[in-house]
């Protein structure tokens, strides 16, 4: 089937099968929906996700409140979507952050990625800027790139997090391309552009949602991208694929915690249905620069599994050294 059929027939679909759980959508009326978002406010997932609250509450009827519970990379966030209500009062915004490289070197991790959501839809990706100080003077890849090679001591680089998509980055980058960096976990990205400025951070790692508005903001340039092909917003930015065949990028997905109620979920399917299906939600949340997936039912799991996979085989290349803190 085509696939604007296909998108008609389950919008079809997602409105013949509201009437049938009027009564636990009256229930919910009123009462608002928790959608944790593991990271700070302000930052690339929270952007995304002020898109899913908005177009979940619209469907839903009900309030949809974001609450950000950042710490650990998304740990702290991840933990407590695992652990939350199973009324369907609860949802997560999960990233591969906490939910592999968290849970692969975080001791603090206390959840299984496959066993302990139910997992709803696999929203998108996106990449990681490489935005360096101006204060460095170097505007392109390949100039930063010389100049740190040269550098008397090693340059220092922010992330998100320990098992980040930044983090790997800066990683392959000093295990692969003899660039020696020093990794600084960030408690938030205003912290990160703040310390390039002031010059006490030489290079950061940030969302392309959140670098898109901050970095001409600050005037730092963007030299790259860590995605396999260049980004639709920064046509002239260079791709880690396109260099090196190699790409490191954040995917979002939308969870309850496991065992989510039968009566719950069958009043959230319809909705999250509407949510992939309309070209309006997936079109606020390309422009927002996530690259859309739009995976929901079984593909999910098997999607997380295979990520994990990967990054877990990417870690082990790196050297657990490397990707520590």
């Amino acid at each position: 089937m085509p696939a604007p059929a296909r998108r008609r027939l389950l919008a079809l679909l997602a409105t013949l099968a509201v009437p049938r759980v009027a009564g636990g959508q009256e229930r919910a009326r009123g009462v608002p929906i928790r959608l944790v978002v593991p990271a700070p406010a302000g930052g690339s997932g929270d952007r995304i996700a002020r898109i899913v609250a908005d177009a979940l509450a619209g469907i839903l009827e009900v309030p949809v409140e974001v609450d950000n519970v950042p710490g650990n990379a998304g740990v702290t966030g991840t933990n407590q979507i695992a652990g939350g209500a199973t009324d369907g009062s609860l949802l997560g915004i999960v990233a591969n952050s906490a939910i592999v490289g968290g849970r692969l070197l975080s001791r603090s991790a206390r959840f299984n990625p496959s066993e302990d959501f139910a997992w709803l839809a696999i929203l998108g990706s996106y990449p990681n800027a490489m935005v360096v100080s101006v204060r460095s003077g170097q505007r392109t890849l390949d100039d930063w790139l010389a100049e740190a090679r040269r550098a008397a001591s090693p340059l220092t680089y922010g992330s998100f997090g320990t098992g980040s998509a930044g983090h790997l980055a800066g990683a392959y980058l000093r295990y692969e391309k003899d660039v020696r960096l020093v990794h600084r976990t960030l408690e938030t990205l205003n912290e990160g552009y703040a310390q390039l400025a002031d010059g006490s951070l030489d290079v950061l790692f940030d969302g392309v949602p959140n670098a898109l508005v901050e970095a001409p903001r600050s005037g730092h340039p963007i030299v790259a991208v860590t995605s396999e092909r260049r980004v639709e917003s920064l046509p002239g930015i260079p791709a880690f694929g396109e260099l090196w065949r190699e790409s490191f990028v954040v995917w979002l997905g939308l969870v309850a915690p496991k065992g989510l109620d039968a009566a719950a979920y069958v009043r959230l399917a319809p909705a999250i249905g509407v949510l992939l299906s309309q070209p309006r939600y997936a079109a606020a949340m390309r422009a927002a620069g996530l690259t859309y997936i739009g995976l929901s039912g079984r593909g999910t799991t098997a999607f997380v599994d295979r990520e994990f996979l990967r990054s877990a085989k990417l870690i082990a290349r790196l050297n657990d050294e490397g990707v520590r803190d």
